[in-house]
């Protein structure tokens, strides 16, 4: 039991979750054990002028939402090599001001009242594999593992949520995304349960086409929108007290995303770092939680944002084999 208490510790938080303006949060990318199912669910209220996934700038946007965001990975070895799946679906409502665009996830100053919406925004497939340091490892060797770099190989599909050809006002974004990044986890000291680290997820993302933008819903025009690439540099610093409570500063600097109406450039570069600071307490073998708040500390372009979330995070592990 002692040494199952020590473990889950150590694991909760290396739950994959998507935070917007914050990245996938701290603990996402360590390694950690063979055959474990996992399960993590999150609340999340933020008001920004960008699209819910934080990748479109609006300047015309004062959008207000509630996210439920559920991540499930689960790990298993290939050729003695760890790899990590995920999925993610995120139920969310948005709600914009008399003085926003109806248009969403891209800009339609024409069109302007208050709006309410809910579906899913868009979710993602995801794959990880380990490059440095990324031996499959037990529950038994994980306890014992001392403090190393680690780093991997992520690609994840971002698939669109809900969206309506028809309504001007969407949560989806009708169009597929494509990550691709290298996660890694740096320590810094150890000192009995005492331990301070540094993760590192450097990413660059890819966008397809929208075609089916509705303009005008009285003539049914429509225009088709662009996104020029967008690179990110995500980074939390953690460190945990105790096997109950733990501290983190994270940060987030993203650059790029410039869209296009009908090829002509929208003048919405996005140029922004945001911040936020965290803790977390063990509330039972299996399950903890994890609060932040956080918001921009610079953006040009007007690009604002500001984020509160409760996490919660539980695991089960399917065998104890390598």
């Amino acid at each position: 039991m002692k040494t199952a208490l020590k473990f889950v510790f150590l694991l909760l938080f290396s739950t994959p979750f998507i935070t917007y303006s914050q990245g996938d949060g701290p603990n996402s990318h360590l390694l950690i054990p063979n055959n474990l199912l996992g399960l993590n669910a999150k609340y999340l209220y933020f008001q920004q002028n960008l699209s819910i996934n934080g990748d479109i700038l609006n300047t015309d946007l004062d959008l207000e939402a509630h996210s439920f965001p559920l991540t499930a990975y689960y790990t298993f070895g290939i050729k003695g090599n760890f790899v990590q799946a995920t999925f993610m679906a995120n139920p969310t409502t948005i709600k914009l001001d008399a003085n926003s665009s109806l248009s969403l996830p891209f800009r339609d100053p024409s069109r302007k009242r208050s709006n309410e919406v809910s579906g899913f925004s868009d979710g993602f497939i995801g794959l990880k594999v380990g490059m440095i340091n990324s031996k499959v490892i037990t529950l038994e060797e994980y306890e014992t593992l001392k403090p190393r770099f680690f780093m991997a190989s992520y690609f994840r599909y971002w698939y669109s949520g809900s969206y309506d050809k028809n309504e001007n006002l969407n949560i989806g974004t009708n169009r597929s995304t494509f990550e691709y990044g290298l996660p890694m986890n740096i320590p810094i000291a150890k000192q009995g349960n005492s331990y301070t680290n540094l993760e590192l997820f450097p990413s660059i993302r890819f966008y397809s086409k929208n075609k089916e933008v509705l303009l005008n819903p009285l003539s049914d025009q429509y225009v088709e929108k662009t996104q020029k690439p967008q690179v990110y540099l995500e980074s939390h610093f953690i460190h945990t007290f105790s096997k109950k409570i733990w501290l983190t500063f994270n940060g987030i600097y993203q650059i790029g995303g410039e869209t296009t109406t009908n090829g002509i450039d929208d003048d919405n570069k996005i140029n922004m770092l945001s911040a936020s600071f965290g803790a977390g307490y063990q509330i039972a073998d299996f399950l903890a939680f994890h609060v932040d708040y956080g918001g921009t500390l610079f953006g040009k372009n007007d690009a604002e944002s500001k984020m509160l979330r409760f996490n919660l995070d539980f695991y089960l592990p399917v065998s104890s084999k390598k």
